[in-house]
């Protein structure tokens, strides 16, 4: 099948298989705006799970304080730091456990 005849999120499940991506890797890799990643890895994420797969964040991070923002539901990155205050973030990044 070549790349042109796979569906954006198929194309985004191949990405996130092969290495650890952030929504800017992401938006780049496949010509999108950064912002319809998120809508895409939530659709992707409750269809891998029939397949025994899982798709699995690393959470964003404080550049300031290093707070880690592991208890957060959404895909997106915060804007701020609820400890400090800071909007200096390190973007989370996505991938797919096949394990």
């Amino acid at each position: 099948m070549h790349e042109q005849d796979r569906t954006l999120r198929q194309q985004m499940i191949d990405l996130l298989r092969g290495e650890e991506m952030t929504d800017r890797d992401i938006s780049q890799a496949l010509g999108i705006p950064e912002k319809d990643v998120y809508g895409h890895l939530d659709h992707i994420a409750r269809s891998l799970a029939p397949r025994g797969l899982r798709l699995k964040i690393r959470p964003a991070r404080c550049m300031s304080c290093g707070f880690e923002f592991r208890n957060r539901r959404r895909w997106s990155k915060p804007g701020r730091c609820p400890r400090c205050k800071e909007s200096h973030l390190e973007r989370p990044s996505y991938f797919i456990d096949e394990g």
